[in-house]
């Protein structure tokens, strides 16, 4: 019997993508979109979600590969079923994230947050974050009427991003 049960996290929040099979026993590759890449396996349950539909999948052993992991779902020893999840997205709720001290926050937390340069000119919204071998980017649509492009600003705390307000939504930063 296979142990997958359909189910719909709470507060979904993404958190990596699943790759083809890998050999015949129903391993299957993963890649973490987590910032310290084995941490993924810190975050369960994990739901697959491909084509509008969930499954809800446990983990019974990972190893790292190459640059990303391989892992055995719970039940699962054959390859014909697994290639039905390559890929999926891996959502887990974002209640399985452990809780923050305060005025902290996880980057998904801070998109929609509106941007002020620090001579109180709105900028505009977080829209996305980039992450670079040298330091996080953030885009911000741009609400100016003159310039239609997003802007791109390095997430370089104290330097160029002066104050995350968390309690209001707010970004300041250094920037014209």
């Amino acid at each position: 019997m296979i142990n997958i049960s359909i189910n719909i996290p709470e507060k979904p929040l993404l958190i990596g993508k699943v790759g083809k099979s890998y050999g015949v026993l129903g391993w299957i590759n993963i890649f973490s979109f987590t910032e310290k890449k084995d941490a993924i396996f810190n975050y369960l349950p994990w739901f697959f979600f491909k084509e509008k539909k969930w499954k809800r999948v446990q983990i019974e052993n990972w190893k790292k590969y190459k640059n990303h992991f391989i892992v055995n779902i719970k039940g699962i020893s054959d390859r014909s079923i697994t290639e039905k999840f390559t890929n999926s997205d891996i959502i887990i709720s974002k209640n399985a994230l452990p809780l923050l001290k305060k005025n902290d926050y996880y980057w998904h937390d801070i998109i929609k947050y509106k941007v002020f340069n620090t001579d109180q000119r709105y900028l505009g919204n977080v829209i996305n974050l980039i992450r670079t071998k040298n330091n996080d980017i953030l885009v911000v649509k741009n609400k100016s009427d003159v310039f239609k492009k997003n802007i791109l600003i390095p997430f370089i705390e104290n330097k160029i991003i002066k104050n995350v307000d968390t309690k209001n939504k707010f970004i300041f930063v250094q920037w014209n």
